[in-house]
């Protein structure tokens, strides 16, 4: 898949908003708990602090991105290409197979025919010893 695909597109920036959506509902849930926030009456503070929890949250997802997955799809986009250039070279290596094959038989077909055309001249400028040996076309009939 190349990156300029409009689907691949359209993927990333799906993934892009559940990956915002899911630091968003981490940072609210992190706060409701209070496991981090503490409890805050301006809103100032608040959002600092969901941003702050978000860039933790979004931080720790992209080294997960990293570890885990970023290798996989590069290694299934490279496999996808060796593919791709294999069937490439394997129809274009039977295109040339199949061209070779047919000079082949063509050439078979050549020889053939000059032998026949040979054969036939051997026969019509061939040395006769009696008329009889001689074909005569529509004189058959006469003899």
């Amino acid at each position: 898949m190349s990156g300029d695909d409009p689907d691949f597109n359209t993927l990333r920036i799906f993934t892009l908003l559940f990956v915002n959506s899911f630091l968003i509902g981490a940072a609210v849930a992190i706060h409701q708990q209070q496991l981090w926030f503490p409890s805050e009456d301006n809103w100032f503070k608040v959002g600092g602090l969901y941003m702050m929890a978000a860039t933790f949250v979004q931080m720790i997802s992209f080294m997960l991105y990293k570890v885990f997955f970023q290798e996989r799809l590069e290694d299934q986009t490279y496999i996808q290409t060796l593919m791709t250039q294999s069937r490439r070279s394997m129809k274009k290596m039977n295109a040339e197979l199949q061209r070779f094959q047919m000079s082949l038989e063509m050439e078979g077909q050549r020889r053939a025919m000059e032998g026949a055309m040979e054969e036939q001249r051997k026969k019509l400028d061939g040395d006769y010893d009696s008329n009889e040996d001689i074909p005569l076309i529509g004189l058959d009939s006469m003899r």
